[in-house]
């Protein structure tokens, strides 16, 4: 049987951030990914102000990824750009995001195996197994994502309340970062148009209380009919968002992280920010019990307003009526602001 120290599933952005604090702390860790490629998956790839500067911090090149204003409509009323400041998105790729983050854990000492799925866990005993041998560890940190096999192996629901899907088209390249309100066919959900240095992401999403994931895909190919814009033989990706928080901290050295915590705003779905201040601060506080953990604490009371609003706007009349205000409130700077502020940063 094998031991390892820490042990790390899943190399999203919540568990390579977790991995690389804990391996640069001198601390054994292994991280454990199913797929064979660390980073790819259904995702915008669009990095708020707050997440981009979590990354700088740890040497993001400010040369990677393109910088774009995102603009918005609601109920097809124009186009109206947001606040230059504070609705500035960074679009760049999961597959750059996570060979950056594996190579920073990578180079702090921390071991990743790809290609290897963990299952079978008894986590009375701490082992679980995983690619063919059992490993027994110390501490072991869930960071994998919605679908999570460590919240389901402690016996929490995952309801995965919101559907997205998208097609990332290559050698595409719109010229605008864009998402639209349109409550008739995605509630309380949008369509985004994500630009990235290489191809265009063109999505859709919502909660599926109001929106079948089957209505995704044909709403997707009407919109890029409308732009003009031909997929030809991309693949359509879909994934679920869990927005569900049961906690962080469990019994016998277990540990929920980003995705897998629930972690992702339940208005915008966005959680990349969310999942590497969660990785950082849960590595934290295995390396120095008590850590306050400033950063998640202060995300969570943003997101319980936004799981708010987003529950609010699943009854029709006040979304129809949000939707009809915030177009009037973003022709106004102050409010224009505030509000981009408010959807995108918190």
């Amino acid at each position: 049987m094998e031991y390892v120290e820490n042990l790390v599933i899943g190399a999203g952005p919540a568990g390579l951030r977790a991995a690389q604090l804990l391996a640069e702390s001198g601390r054994e860790v292994l991280v454990l990914e199913k797929n064979e490629e660390v980073g790819p998956k259904t995702c915008g790839g669009g990095l708020s102000r707050k997440a981009v500067r979590e990354l700088r911090q740890l040497g993001l090149p400010d040369g990677l990824g393109l910088e774009l204003v995102a603009q918005a409509s609601f109920q097809d009323e124009g186009v109206i750009p947001l606040d230059p400041e504070h609705a500035v998105i960074r679009t760049i790729s999961r597959r750059k995001l996570g060979a950056f983050q594996a190579g920073l854990a990578r180079a702090a000492g921390a071991e990743i195996r790809t290609g290897v799925a963990a299952g079978r866990f008894d986590l009375e005993a701490r082992t679980v197994e995983a690619g063919g041998r059992r490993i027994r560890y110390r501490n072991l940190i869930g960071a994998d994502g919605t679908r999570s096999a460590v919240r389901r192996a402690l016996g929490i629901a995952s309801p995965r309340s919101f559907f997205a899907g998208e097609y990332n088209i290559p050698a595409l390249r719109l010229e605008h970062l864009s998402v639209a309100y349109d409550s008739e066919v995605l509630g309380s959900g949008y369509f985004w148009i994500f630009p990235h240095e290489d191809y265009t992401c063109i999505g859709a999403g919502g909660h599926k209380g109001l929106v079948p994931p089957a209505v995704v895909r044909p709403y997707l190919h009407r919109r890029m009919e409308t732009l003009g814009v031909d997929p030809g033989a991309t693949e359509y990706e879909g994934a679920t968002i869990e927005i569900d928080f049961p906690g962080f901290d469990f019994p016998n050295g277990v540990y929920l992280v980003g995705d897998a915590a629930g972690m992702p705003s339940g208005l915008t779905a966005e959680g990349i920010y969310a999942a590497l201040i969660t990785g950082e601060e849960v590595a934290r506080s295995i390396v120095e019990p008590g850590y306050p953990r400033p950063k998640t604490a202060a995300w969570l009371r943003i997101k319980r307003v936004h799981d708010l609003v987003g529950r609010v706007w699943l009854r029709r009349f006040p979304r129809e009526v949000s939707f009809a205000l915030l177009p009037r409130l973003c022709r106004w700077r102050w409010s224009k602001r505030w509000l981009s502020a408010f959807f995108l940063e918190g």
